[in-house]
C-alpha cells in the first residue's frame, strides 16, 4: 500500500508533468483541426509508417468503426490516404500523406523547441534526470495497464 506522503509526490508529480503538457503540447497545436482520436492516429502513422486497419486501431487502443470514421475525417483534410493490398484485396493500408508528414515534421520540430524553452531554468544534469524520470514513469505506468499512444522517437 502506498503511504500518503507517496502517493501526495506522486500527484504533484503529475499536476507538474500536466502542466508541462499544457505548456507544450497544447501550445503548439496542428495548423488544422483534428480530435484526439485523429491525433493518435497520425502520431502512430507518423512513427510507425503505414498499416492495415486492424493493426491502426490496435495501437491506438479504438474499436475498427472507430478508426474508420477517424481516418474518414482524416482522408477529407487530406492528410490521409489509403489502399488496397495487393496480397489480400480486403486489407487496406493506410498510410499519411506527403502534406501531413510536412505538418507533423514542423508540428514536432515547434514541440520540441517550446519544451526545450519549457526547460530552460534547468541544467543539463537536471534535464538528464527529468528525462531518466520520464522514462521510468512511462515504464511502470505501462505495466499498470494505462494505455496511450506512445509515438516512437521521431525524425529531426
Amino acid at each position: 500500500m502506498i503511504s500518503n506522503t507517496d502517493a501526495q509526490s506522486l500527484i504533484q508529480a503529475s499536476f507538474f508533468f500536466n502542466e508541462l503538457f499544457k505548456r507544450t503540447v497544447l501550445s503548439a497545436p496542428l495548423p488544422v483541426s483534428v480530435t484526439k482520436t485523429q491525433m493518435d492516429i497520425l502520431m502512430a502513422l507518423y512513427s510507425d509508417g503505414p498499416m492495415n486497419m486492424s493493426t491502426l486501431s490496435a495501437k491506438v487502443y479504438i474499436a475498427p468503426e472507430q478508426a474508420t470514421r477517424a481516418i474518414h475525417g482524416l482522408r477529407e483534410k487530406g492528410l490521409i490516404a489509403s489502399e488496397r493490398n495487393e496480397e489480400n484485396r480486403r486489407m487496406v493500408i493506410v498510410h499519411l500523406t506527403d502534406t501531413a508528414v510536412l505538418m507533423l515534421d514542423d508540428h514536432m520540430r515547434d514541440l520540441n523547441m517550446t519544451l526545450q524553452s519549457n526547460l530552460d531554468g534547468l541544467t543539463d544534469g537536471e534535464i538528464d534526470e527529468l528525462i531518466q524520470a520520464a522514462s521510468t514513469i512511462t515504464r511502470l505506468s505501462q505495466k499498470t495497464g494505462i494505455k496511450y499512444v506512445l509515438p516512437k522517437p521521431t525524425r529531426s
